[in-house]
């Protein structure tokens, strides 16, 4: 890196990210020890990102190297700042994460060692998994707690154990867009140091992900999927112009993070770290390829071995398959009731055709998508993205249209003369469209984030290597992309403060009633944390809906006051 723009940049991204991987790691291997979730996992992730910051200025930096370490100091604490205060001043108003991630997390801050102890109960009454349908299984909670990859939940909880404040935990969905914004706008300005206001453009496109700054201040676990992956390419890239053991590092713990936020992801880090090798085996004359398979294998061990030895390890041994409850002996079918009509029969690649060129819904069976003209909007589709989960279009009512341009461009690129300088941008983008196919589901986007890079890169290779027609189409789908990012953004950002006002208004009504509160949660024990900490007391009971009573905005719980 020979501008301070990608130094400086690369610093902050790598120390906010070794933050992270060395909270999940100590999180872990205390798991195996029986110690459950400590504070302490926190304090050993900062002195350890200080530490790694301290020794990459002292490697990258040539002079002044107090100075840049107090910056890149002072810029982590902006960042961090800034992420605080969103999450704190947010509520999670997600169905998911409102059930079953909080209730995770809560589990987990409490004591529960899932390395050691018990597995999680069902509710008493409650049917057996087996007895259930294809809907009344999507509310088998306890099942999801004790067989889905916990990475994040690690994080969340070390969080909520320090702060006593559980929304604050949401602040790893903003650290990891900041972390991926900055190495991406490393990775660009090494690519292209002359055009730096490109740079922050694309970082930007690239970070804010529609389906990531939807799920931003939600405990859904998709964005973050979303981010990682794209700091995967940025490091592979920086990997590939200047092998250094510091990026191979954050490669690691990159492919660490995003092997234990859900089951696809383990499939999508094994391929991206794949596509590296590859890369490097056709396009590095230095022959580092050695090397790194030896600090992949080392981390696939760990990743699999010590940080996902529950799941992955757990889950093989008491029920067969790794990928438990979605896949082997018993695997139960969260698709079928969350699927539009009809996707259940079609290919993967018909559902991600009729999901990019339709209408922007959050349908389900019995409803089917609905067709549209590329390229128009409706303020209907723009409202469906206060969700964080919108199931069709779910990138953007312009990308089917975006697509479209980044198809015939990549058409364009691959018959003319300039193939050999953009093969690491499409090679890169072969890979992430890879990762989409494997996915059956890849039609509903908060599944395959990534597929949001494709056109990106396309247009990223075209704005460097062609002249005229080619770079001005690459500049328009730039400001399609653009545009679309925007609507979808801003919709949802719109929407969920207008939620979150309300819903505080709420508190505050009932707190100030003076009348005892009766609750029946309903499975959403988010809000039972949210009164908590509210200093609002409550009796929890069974209420008939025969009686006077009103729900809490955004979930199923439902109240009395007497």
């Amino acid at each position: 890196m020979n501008n301070r723009t990608a130094t400086y940049s690369f610093l902050l991204g790598t120390a906010l990210l070794l933050f992270m991987a060395t909270i999940v790691l100590s999180t872990s291997v205390l798991f195996l020890f029986g110690v459950s979730v400590t504070a302490a996992s926190f304090w050993i992730g900062l002195f350890a990102a200080l530490a790694a910051m301290g020794a990459m200025v002292s490697v990258f930096v040539s002079s002044r190297r107090r100075a840049w370490f107090f910056s890149v100091l002072a810029g982590l604490a902006i960042v961090s700042g800034i992420s605080y205060f969103i999450s704190a001043n947010t509520f999670d108003l997600s169905f998911d994460g409102q059930t079953y991630h909080q209730e995770a997390i809560v589990k987990l801050t409490n004591g529960w060692n899932p390395v050691h102890d018990q597995p999680i109960l069902k509710p008493p009454g409650s049917k057996e998994v087996d007895e259930m349908d294809n809907k009344e299984v999507l509310s088998a909670f306890h099942l999801w707690i004790n067989h889905y990859a916990k990475g994040s939940w690690m994080l969340d909880a070390v969080m909520y154990k320090l702060t006593g404040q559980i929304e604050v935990s949401k602040i790893f969905n903003l650290l990891l867009i900041a972390s991926s914004f900055f190495l991406t706008l490393a990775a660009i300005r090494t690519a292209f140091p002359e055009r730096k206001g490109a740079a922050i453009a694309f970082a930007l496109l690239a970070a804010f992900n529609p389906t990531v700054i939807t799920q931003s201040t939600s405990f859904y676990i998709d964005g973050q999927l979303g981010s990682l992956v794209l700091i995967l390419c940025a490091l592979g890239y920086l990997l590939y112009k200047r092998y250094h053991a510091w990026t191979l590092l954050a490669l690691c713990a990159a492919l660490m993070l995003l092997a234990q936020i859900k089951f696809t992801a383990l499939g999508y880090a094994g391929l991206l770290g794949l596509a590296i090798l590859v890369l490097f085996f056709f396009y590095d004359r230095r022959q580092h390829i050695k090397s790194m398979l030896v600090w992949l294998s080392i981390s696939l061990v760990i990743t699999v071995g010590v940080v996902g030895f529950n799941p992955y390890v757990t889950n093989t041994l008491t029920k067969g398959h790794p990928f438990y409850p979605l896949a082997g002996k018993g695997a139960v079918d969260i698709m079928t009731s969350n699927s539009p009509h009809g996707f259940k029969d079609n290919s993967r690649i018909e559902n991600l055709a009729i999901s990019l060129f339709s209408k922007s819904e959050n349908i389900a069976t019995p409803h089917s998508p609905t067709w549209k003209v590329p390229f128009t909007v409706t303020w209907k589709e723009l409202a469906v993205f206060y969700s964080p989960d919108v199931r069709v279009a779910g990138f953007g009512p312009l990308f089917g249209g975006a697509m479209i341009v980044s198809l015939l461009l990549l058409v364009a690129l691959l018959l003319g003369t300039h193939r050999k300088k953009a093969a690491p941008f499409l090679w890169i983008s072969l890979a992430l469209f890879v990762t989409v196919l494997i996915n059956p589901e890849s039609w509903w986007a908060r599944y395959v984030p990534q597929l949001w890079l494709t056109p990106l890169l396309i247009a990223l290779a075209v704005l460097d290597v062609q002249k005229g027609f080619f770079r001005n189409a690459g500049k328009v789908l730039v400001v399609i992309l653009l545009a679309n990012m925007v609507m979808v953004n801003a919709s949802h950002i719109i929407g969920q403060s207008g939620a979150n006002t309300l819903v505080k208004k709420q508190l505050e009504e009932i707190k100030a009633s003076n009348k005892t509160l009766v609750v029946d949660f309903h499975h959403f024990n988010a809000v039972k944390v949210r009164l908590q900490e509210a200093g609002i007391p409550f009796v929890e009971q069974k209420l008939d809906k025969g009686e006077d009573v009103k729900g809490f905005m955004t979930t199923r719980a439902v109240y009395l006051l007497k």
